[in-house]
């Protein structure tokens, strides 16, 4: 009996002393953006309840946030900026995909004490508390658990316009990472603010505006005890570039270009030729859009939709042109299947470059790149109709220059015919 007791009693010390040394567990994505996350060991064990976020970057920022979630779609995410006035403003975001998250009122967040910006104004900090994350619209997530999925992103600049406000407008990240909290080693005791000594609430209002009381002096970013990394944002950045810079080339130059070979030179060597390259540059660019989409927005968006279709379409395109030569050469001119070539074609790079569009809105993407996508657009626009048009009245030059040459050949043919043997007119 003596050694059950002593038993629990020994078993009590350790439980206490484990959670009596417990801290948050940190990540940093960069050397200068750091994440923590603490859970009260009540909130751990009843699945609901408090959990604690502290997000401290440098001011060079224009704005950093933390997300629960694999990915940006349905994640439920908190941007933070500096507010222009010494505090920071933090806002609970809905994920919608690679699109800018949306304002979302339904997550309840206090942020609290050692909340800032630093006196020197070279660090901002966020402490905040969360009341309902273990499930939001997009998800759920167990605040016991032990590979619990995190998404971080930030973007280099000045403020967003309007930063006191939880929904100011936010430019595209330049870099963004994903990792694991182990939650079973961010327990802490109480249900108290772990970033500071005194523990208190600071004066934010739950919208996550701050009040500035000084930059938390809590416990610093640790060795990443609890963390697995998962992958960084940077690669899919790239790749998110590399996509859209290709398929933009296919489908706003190459495939155009291509086409207008044939009015302009006739030759169909050189027609083919830069059709195909435009074709499997395509599937490059395909082949790099299935894996952006399954890292970031899925496979629900009407980008990836209408892009998955028209990639398809285009895929029978080679085989419409086979055929459309081998009627030209057998025929010596153009049949039915010669007009579904051309047309198909047509059709499938305007839903192309209209694609090309949503791609950019779906990226969020700089005022800048969109108007230099749309100039170069119109322009090959206007110069693929050209183009057409020049095709059409070279050929029905050539057609009656052929029907003039046959009218004389058959007025000579006519005058011979009035002519005798012995030279002398009938």
């Amino acid at each position: 009996m003596m050694w059950k007791i002593a038993t629990a009693a020994l078993s009590a010390v350790a439980t206490f002393s484990t959670l009596a040394s417990a801290e948050p567990i940190s990540n940093c994505i960069e050397t200068d953006l750091c994440y923590q996350v603490a859970v009260p060991s009540s909130s751990a064990s009843s699945g609901q309840g408090d959990i604690y976020y502290q997000m401290r970057a440098s001011t060079r920022y224009s704005w950093v946030a933390m997300g629960q979630g694999t990915r940006m779609a349905g994640a439920n995410i908190f941007v933070m900026y500096a507010d222009g006035r010494g505090n920071v403003t933090v806002s609970p975001r809905a994920g919608r995909g690679h699109v800018m998250p949306q304002p979302d009122s339904s997550v309840q967040i206090r942020l609290l004490a050692g909340s800032g910006v630093s006196a020197d104004g070279q660090t901002m900090v966020a402490n905040f508390a969360c009341s309902n994350c273990h499930r939001w619209g997009g998800g759920s997530m167990s605040l016991a658990s032990n590979a619990a999925s995190y998404i971080g992103a930030y973007m280099v600049g000045a403020a967003p316009s309007n930063p006191t406000s939880t929904s100011a407008a936010i430019d595209q990240h330049d870099s963004h990472a994903s990792w694991q909290f182990d939650l079973t080693r961010a327990s802490i005791a109480t249900n108290a603010n772990p970033y500071v000594s005194s523990g208190g609430s600071g004066s934010g209002s739950g919208s996550g505006t701050g009040s500035g009381g000084g930059v938390s002096t809590g416990p610093a970013p640790g060795s990443g005890n609890g963390v697995t990394q998962v992958q960084s944002g940077g690669d899919t950045a790239r790749l998110i570039m590399a996509h859209g810079i290709i398929m933009a080339l296919v489908m706003v130059v190459l495939y155009p270009l291509g086409s207008l070979l044939m009015p302009l030179i006739g030759n169909m060597f050189l027609h083919g030729g830069v059709q195909m390259i435009a074709f499997l540059l395509m599937w490059a660019g395909f082949g790099l859009g299935v894996i952006v989409s399954r890292d970031t927005v899925g496979f629900a968006a009407t980008h990836t939709l209408l892009g998955t279709v028209v990639v398809a379409l285009f895929g029978i395109q080679p085989l419409l042109g086979v055929a459309h030569h081998l009627h030209f050469r057998k025929n010596g001119g153009r049949g039915a299947i010669s007009h579904v070539h051309i047309w198909y074609g047509r059709i499938l790079m305007l839903l192309g470059v209209v694609n090309g569009g949503l791609g950019l809105q779906l990226a969020n993407a700089r005022n800048s790149f969109v108007i230099a996508y749309s100039v170069v657009a119109a322009v090959l626009f206007v110069a693929y109709a050209g183009a057409k048009a020049v095709g059409v009245m070279r050929k029905k030059k050539n057609s009656s220059s052929r029907a003039g040459v046959s009218d004389e050949e058959r007025r000579r043919k006519e005058q011979a015919e009035q002519i005798s043997p012995a030279g002398s007119y009938r």
